[in-house]
């Protein structure tokens, strides 16, 4: 078994997605695959253990006949904190290594690390820790975000040495995708960096639920409930004159409309153009006019006590930033690996 483990230094890098993305592939070309996620930050509650979602998730698309907790050993709490604090032996080392032990039939085990290389020290479970025990190979993925990205890379390489087997550019702004590919790939092979992928910024992939959207801003479903779970990849505010908002919302494709819950002038003109769903704020009551238009074009409304503000401010901070668990997103990732990432190149270096 050749462990691979997926390593940044900064958090939504899009590790797992990459990750998923590769053993979907080399699992359909025969290989046995398997993937754990070292540190677990979104608790779900399976079989009476608590597992991270992601990983449970990711377990579930490899149809894996482990036992869950091999994708998810550790699941990183407020009741675990308190006990490190206090000074208790956690031991959560020894129960990774030994679920990796138990994985010597498969060919492959990609290992997802922390938000950073360091993250998990205290609890000796660091992403350098574990290479270095595992003698692992290492895989950078790295957003693209000028040339800090190039100086993470280098510096991830200085840090691993002999296990640096390359990097992944991920997230790369499509105007910049033909400069990075000519002149930054170029720069980091001269600098014995193998680039094995430059993946543009997909926007499917950055998208969210409108069942997550719902969530977030704490609200109340007035129509649509058949369409929570259709992609809303971006959003607009809808706080100006009715004049300038047909024009403002014609330019955004698929995308929420967040106003306030009287604003049905605004409401209307954002039902003509390509809505995915409505965000009304400041009230719970949509206007019934409002509901049947909205009935009609099949557009949920969403209303939330929350101001417009507020709103926006927490649909912000999760845009591009969700979990993965929707199955179109592990196609889509699985089909943008097969295309853009040499599959080939990543074998040999394997040696498998």
């Amino acid at each position: 078994m050749v462990p691979v483990f997926l390593v940044s230094n900064k958090p939504f890098t899009g590790k797992n997605l990459i990750a998923l993305g590769l053993a979907l592939n080399l699992k359909e070309k025969g290989y046995k695959v398997s993937y754990m996620k070292v540190i677990g930050k979104f608790p779900y509650k399976k079989d009476n253990q608590i597992i991270d979602e992601e990983a449970y998730f990711i377990h579930s698309m490899l149809e894996s006949q482990d036992p869950v907790e091999y994708s998810s050993p550790f699941v990183f709490t407020y009741q675990v904190q308190y006990k490190l604090f206090e000074g208790e032996e956690l031991r959560i080392n020894e129960k990774i290594f030994e679920i990796i032990n138990n994985q010597k039939d498969k060919d492959i085990l990609f290992i997802i690390g922390g938000d950073t290389y360091f993250e998990g020290y205290s609890l000796g479970i660091d992403s350098l820790r574990i290479i270095k025990t595992l003698n692992a190979k290492t895989l950078a993925i790295q957003t693209w975000e000028g040339e800090t990205s190039i100086d993470d890379i280098l510096g991830i390489k200085e840090l691993i040495k002999d296990n640096f087997m390359g990097a992944v550019l991920n997230k790369v702004p499509p105007e910049q995708y033909l400069y990075v590919k000519e002149t930054v790939v170029p720069y980091l092979t001269d600098k014995g960096v193998k680039i094995f992928g430059v993946l543009k910024k997909d926007k499917f992939l950055e998208s969210i639920t409108i069942r997550r959207l719902l969530e977030i801003v704490n609200g109340g479903i007035a129509c649509g409930e058949d369409k929570l779970d259709e992609f809303v990849e971006n959003y607009l505010i809808g706080a100006m004159d009715p004049g300038q908002a047909l024009s403002y919302f014609l330019r955004v494709p698929n995308k929420a409309v967040i106003t306030g819950i009287y604003r049905t002038d605004i409401q209307i003109l954002a039902m003509e153009t390509s809505t995915k769903c409505l965000i009304l704020t400041g009230g719970l009551h949509a206007d019934e006019n409002i509901v049947n238009i909205a009935k009609s074009k099949g557009i949920p409304i969403i209303v939330t006590s929350l101001d417009t503000f507020s709103a926006v401010d927490r649909i912000q901070d999760i845009m591009g930033k969700a979990i993965l668990k929707e199955k179109d997103k592990a196609f889509r990732s699985k089909e943008i690996i097969a295309k853009e990432f040499d599959l080939e190149s990543f074998l040999k270096e394997l040696n498998i």
